[in-house]
């Protein structure tokens, strides 16, 4: 993790330029000033005119403290945790101050005619404010970048857990396919071993949590050759695939098990076999792969496949994406479809 330079006890600043930080101090802002506006004339005298230059004054202070925290972001986050924070807290209040300084210089001086004035209490109160304010808002935002690590460093155990959940699943069927092929076709075999020596080299790979789609794509013709070499003609394949970009990466083993479920429960239960069918489209701002078989007629209707394999995916993609994948399983025209939803930004 890209923030974690200074150790597990270095300070912790999230992006304060993020829509979701500068929206929280928007709407904070606003209820400071309509309290303080609320506190000192009741609502029988609520001065609607003081709110808005109340709110825009602290509103003023805030973004400007954001945003100077956010260009420091990087050089404050190997820094450690005191040092971090007293920092952080200094700038805010540097902030509160020239502002105040600045507004009390122009006001004083349009009420006295060019001469400005300072109210020394005027200062102190918001002074006191923004120390109060400053502090329990870095705090919170600290606390929330302390738990975003934590959820980082979770979600990254268990995408490994879940990588190693599949791989004997996908382990004991390719041994089944080449056990298969020895008695009848020793050549098939020995293809069947290098194809699957190339297909873990990919599979076993350690600490990526997506891979270039190209290598999933491989990954999927290799599988689907030995599924070939197996089935024979009873298995027909179709590709749809557009032209894709080098740069998209997507889970690894995300289409795979889709391919293995639409053979197993979809291709092999059939005497007559049956027609896999894989598309993959490109769209401005979604990867959509889409994974097709026929249902057996006893089954129509029914779900497809492995229930484990289907949950593994949709557990890894929230895990990147949270909610802007998704993994969608139906039956359509006695066929069951899966179709695959991938956010082209990557992932969280």
């Amino acid at each position: 993790m890209s923030d974690t330079a200074a150790g597990a006890r270095g300070f912790l600043l999230p992006d304060l330029c993020s829509a979701t930080a500068v929206l929280f101090l928007l709407l904070l802002s606003v209820l400071l000033a309509f309290t303080l506006e609320l506190f000192a004339g009741g609502l029988k005298a609520f001065d609607w005119i003081g709110l808005g230059r109340a709110s825009a004054f602290i509103l003023w202070n805030m973004l400007l403290s954001a945003a100077l925290l956010c260009g420091l972001r990087r050089r404050i986050a190997g820094w450690p945790l005191a040092a971090g924070a007293a920092a952080s807290y200094a700038l805010v209040l540097a902030v509160c101050l020239a502002s105040n300084l600045a507004c009390q210089s122009f006001l004083g001086g349009l009420r006295a005619g060019g001469a400005p004035t300072i109210d020394p209490w005027w200062l102190a109160r918001d002074l006191l404010i923004c120390a109060l304010l400053g502090g329990a808002a870095l705090r919170y935002f600290h606390l929330q970048g302390e738990l975003l690590r934590q959820q980082r460093a979770e979600m990254d155990a268990r995408i490994a857990a879940l990588q190693a959940r599949i791989r004997p699943h996908f382990l004991f069927n390719s041994m089944n396919i080449i056990a298969s092929l020895i008695p009848v076709d020793p050549d098939g075999a020995e293809r069947a071993v290098e194809d699957l020596s190339a297909l873990f080299r990919a599979s076993l790979r350690e600490g990526a949590t997506t891979v270039p789609l190209a290598d999933e794509i491989e990954l999927c013709e290799r599988y689907l050759r030995l599924e070939q070499l197996r089935l024979g003609a009873r298995l027909v394949i179709e590709r749809d695939i557009g032209v894709l970009p080098a740069a998209l990466r997507i889970p690894p083993l995300s289409v795979q098990p889709l391919l293995e479920n639409a053979v197993y429960h979809g291709v092999q239960p059939r005497p007559e076999g049956g027609c896999v069918r894989l598309a993959v489209r490109c769209e401005p701002r979604m990867l959509r792969i889409e994974v097709s078989n026929p249902l057996p007629a006893a089954e129509a209707g029914a779900s497809n496949g492995s229930g484990m394999a289907l949950a593994n995916i949709r557990d890894r993609l929230a895990a990147i994406y949270g909610d802007r994948a998704a993994l969608e399983t139906g039956s359509l025209e006695g066929s069951f479809v899966a179709r695959l939803a991938i956010p082209l930004e990557g992932g969280a």
